[in-house]
């Protein structure tokens, strides 16, 4: 163990981490030396702070500038003001497909399409084909809790992602302990139903829970949500994103007078030949890693690492990959490691303190990466972190919390100007999360200023 004083050894035995375990290593990247560290080989459930492995990888897999694809396309010919054939969008596992956070929308790709069938004098086509191969496969982590999925940091990561596969749920409600009212859905799907169990509360925030599973027709709520609200907006994961998207486009060109003989429908491959129509291209990786780690979007990591499982044409399983690609490329000790997914939402993960140091030690001299980190007292998911410490500014880092687990790993420039890269991770304190939340940032607080 690298030095202790009594600061550290008093905060380890604090008795709200008597049942608890822990592991911490606080490196000095300047001098290659562990300023202190305690369990640092221990590896435990760190929750999303796994999406600095995930990151990482795709950094240096695909590269900062890299950007995916997605295809809009037609089949068949055209003749006499009709398409005699079919649009068909091929997603191709692109995570920015119609999605907010990136400035899109389903009507850019309407519009693609419009431009298209209006240059060519087409009224008249078949139907909306979304080709996607991994249609009734299994892309959901299988380790992920039935609580987690239905809801939108456990939504599906399949090969269609349509605005980050979230569907909107709107309520209104009424006086306390009344049931309230699904006033509609974004995006609109007519096949759903709902098991609405939800009522109004006097507690000021949202408490629903959505229970769901892939290619469901049938989502159930539960819960409650705040009283006397006349549009309340409950997040959950869309159960059939592929036959989302091609019923959005589908409805979208009807509204602007097209008539479509044929039907909305998913296939894994295409039957007819097509031809390109657009390609419309991703944000650059490194974006899309940079609202990865100041959001702490789960399906963004997953895609990312399915992307770069994919990238690497290994055939020997994703999982399996991840970790011989940490052992062998970025040259980790991955001794004990468990990796059950790429977002760190699964409670079967298991890592050490040490080996995401290892991975942040890597990964040192990349500004890019670097800049990818929320930073304490300013930004992304640490806005309200360290708000009164040098740290401040100073610590650039990635939490993870789930139930019983809090972690926080990243880099800390200390007042005697050194550079260090750290981690901590505790499971099952006994306390509440805020308590475990304010001892951690004493623990960062005390070493900033060493």
């Amino acid at each position: 163990m690298a030095t202790e004083n009594d600061f550290i050894t008093k905060w380890k035995n604090d008795v709200a981490f008597k049942p608890a375990s822990i592991g911490f290593a606080f490196y000095d990247l300047d001098s290659s030396k562990y300023i202190v560290d305690y369990n640092k080989e221990k590896v435990l459930s760190a929750a999303s702070t796994q999406k600095l492995l995930t990151t990482a990888i795709a950094l240096k897999n695909l590269g900062a500038d890299y950007q995916f694809t997605s295809t809009i396309a037609y089949s068949g010919r055209i003749q006499e003001k009709t398409l005699r054939g079919d649009i068909c969008i091929y997603p191709n596992k692109n995570p920015c497909l119609a999605n907010k956070r990136f400035g899109n929308k389903v009507e850019d790709i309407v519009n693609e399409i419009d431009n298209f069938l209006k240059s060519k004098g087409v009224k008249f086509l078949g139907g909306i084909q979304i080709i996607d191969p991994t249609y009734e496969t299994e892309t959901l982590p299988r380790t992920w809790l039935w609580e987690d999925i239905g809801n939108y940091y456990g939504a599906n990561p399949t090969g269609t992602i349509l605005n980050e596969n979230i569907i909107e749920l709107h309520f209104k409600s009424g006086a306390v302990g009344t049931p309230v009212t699904l006033v509609k859905t974004i995006p609109e799907m007519p096949w759903l139903k709902f098991h609405n169990r939800v009522l109004s509360s006097k507690i000021k925030k949202d408490l629903a829970y959505v229970f769901s599973e892939p290619h469901s027709r049938y989502l159930t709520i539960e819960g409650t949500i705040p009283a006397n609200k006349n549009n309340f907006t409950v997040k959950a994961s869309l159960p059939n994103p592929q036959k989302a998207l091609a019923y959005q486009i589908y409805s979208k060109l009807e509204a602007k007078g097209y008539k479509l003989s044929g039907k909305y429908k998913v296939r894994k491959t295409t039957k007819k030949q097509t031809k390109i129509i657009k390609n419309i291209k991703s944000a650059s990786v490194i974006n899309i890693i940079n609202q990865t780690n100041k959001n702490s979007v789960n399906i963004l990591a997953e895609n990312l690492l399915e992307n770069s499982y994919d990238y690497s044409g290994n055939k020997e399983g994703k999982l399996n990959w991840t970790k011989k690609y940490l052992k062998n490329t970025l040259q980790i000790n991955t001794e004990g490691m468990v990796i059950q997914d790429g977002s760190g939402l699964s409670g079967f993960n298991a890592l050490s303190a040490e080996q995401i140091v290892q991975v942040l030690t890597k990964m040192k001299n990349s500004k890019p990466f670097h800049q990818s980190l929320p930073i304490a007292g300013e930004s992304g998911t640490l806005k309200s972190f360290l708000i009164n410490s040098w740290a401040k500014g100073n610590l650039h880092a990635k939490s993870g919390s789930m139930r019983g687990v809090r972690s926080y790993a990243g880099y800390v420039k200390s007042k005697s100007e050194k550079n260090i890269a750290f981690a901590i991770i505790i499971n099952n304190a006994n306390c509440s999360d805020w308590k475990t939340k304010r001892k951690i940032e004493a623990l960062l607080d005390h070493v900033s200023n060493l």
